[in-house]
């Protein structure tokens, strides 16, 4: 290991000391600089994993998961981000945390999230011969700052980029029914990941896709049948085009959407119709900011030749910042994997000031308004603060995306290959 490796690798040991330390320390030291930490619409720390924990117990109480708690006086928890998740979470982690008191079933998944990240450092050391390499890998999954407010809100979006790790590597090295096998754990507990659906397509693995929708419907129908009053609300949650206006929504539609307020507010005046489709500037503009990725996608998954598998997944797990209307700040560890693996592959520069640019965080410390409520604190914002908050996190995400459909991969991918040796147990 090279002298530069094993410094980069102790700063990233000692940066995650550092976020463990604030989510310990009772004032949370490190929550000034993100918006989830200081205007949390929850309440408080563990509020996400607070949502599972309470639509377990409603589980247990044979009442629907998608009650609102902070609207029912018999919540168990102390305060809690409503349920929108399908209802496995709720019967499986939800139940299971009920096992003992929330305060310390939150810390419980703390230490579950911290055990699977070791286990993503484990397995990218498997897959590196090279310990400088590992070292750089290591330390892009240790100092991320997305995992902190990850672990603060006890969410299970980083378990997710697990499996999307694991889904990506057993591809990689041939074992097809393991890489299936994490697919469908990770489109079970939280639909992110059907965005990898094209890519399954493109390899021809039909059966792989029928299993997922089986056990989709399996695993979520029937609850709907027997409590259909939660359909309107999950589908609510999870499918209104409504977008209300939050600093901690960081995606291409809320920049957009941000864009439209505060310096065209009349574009959302109607054009004409299509049909029974009201057409406005906004609607197209939304359209373009989804349609564009999703189309670049397409186009590099089936028409480029050959096709690349790593590719391919890099530019799909991007395409969910561009469509899905709410992206909070802590789904950006859904990258990790992506800049792991495409580091891995290519160790290209560039690809680390990318990686910095996702990793810090955005400047919410220098215009944050302190103890003002969420809707309040954005109101005040000047028209510049709004751009900055809403498209700090963008940059890295637009810049990576047109890095990878450009084809700067493979052309870094050709280098390496030129070597003796890549240091990599990887079939690319």
């Amino acid at each position: 290991m090279t002298p530069s490796a094993r410094i980069v690798l102790l700063v990233a040991i000692a940066i995650h000391v550092v976020f463990l330390a604030s989510l310990i320390a009772p004032g949370h030291f490190l929550n000034p600089l993100f918006p989830e930490g200081m205007h949390n619409l929850g309440e408080g720390q563990g509020s996400d994993f607070y949502a599972f924990y309470q639509a377990g117990r409603y589980v247990l109480d044979n009442e629907s998961i998608y009650t609102r708690p902070m609207d029912d006086p018999d919540r168990v928890v102390p305060y809690a981000y409503f349920y929108r998740y399908l209802p496995f979470v709720a019967y499986t982690i939800g139940v299971a945390a009920n096992a003992v008191p929330p305060a310390v079933a939150y810390w419980i998944w703390v230490a579950i999230i911290e055990l699977v990240l070791g286990l993503c450092i484990w397995g990218t050391r498997r897959i590196t011969r090279d310990s400088s390499l590992f070292a750089y890998l290591a330390a892009m999954w240790l100092m991320y700052t997305p995992f902190y407010i990850e672990q603060y809100m006890g969410q299970l979006t980083f378990a997710m980029a697990a499996m999307s790790f694991a889904f990506a590597v057993m591809h990689l090295r041939g074992r097809a029914l393991a890489s299936d096998g994490w697919w469908w754990a990770s489109v079970v507990i939280k639909h992110l990941t059907v965005l990898y659906v094209p890519i399954l397509v493109r390899l021809r693995k039909y059966r792989t896709i029928a299993m997922a929708v089986l056990l989709l419907l399996v695993t979520t129908v029937p609850y709907f049948l027997l409590r259909s009053h939660g359909t309107g609300q999950f589908s609510n949650d999870n499918f209104s085009l409504n977008l209300d206006p939050y600093a901690g929504n960081m995606g291409g539609v809320a920049f957009f959407m941000v864009l439209k307020q505060r310096f065209f507010p009349l574009a959302s005046q109607a054009l004409g119709h299509l049909g029974p489709i009201r057409l406005s500037l906004t609607r197209l503009g939304v359209g373009l900011v989804m349609g564009v990725p999703v189309l670049t996608s397409l186009w590099v998954t089936f028409r480029r030749k050959p096709f690349d598998f790593l590719e391919s997944f890099a530019l799909w797990t991007l395409v969910y910042f561009f469509v899905f209307r709410e992206v909070w700040e802590y789904h950006y560890v859904l990258l990790i994997p992506v800049f792991v693996l495409l580091y891995a592959r290519t160790r290209a520069r560039v690809l680390w000031f990318i990686y910095a640019l996702a990793a810090l965080p955005t400047l919410f410390v220098l215009y944050d308004v302190p103890g003002a409520h969420p809707a309040e604190a954005w109101q005040a914002w000047s028209a510049l603060e709004h751009v900055v908050n809403h498209g700090f996190k963008l940059i890295p995400v637009v810049w990576l995306f047109v890095w990878v459909a450009a084809g700067y991969l493979r052309r870094h991918s050709k280098l390496m290959e030129s070597r003796m040796d890549t240091g990599l147990d990887l079939v690319t």
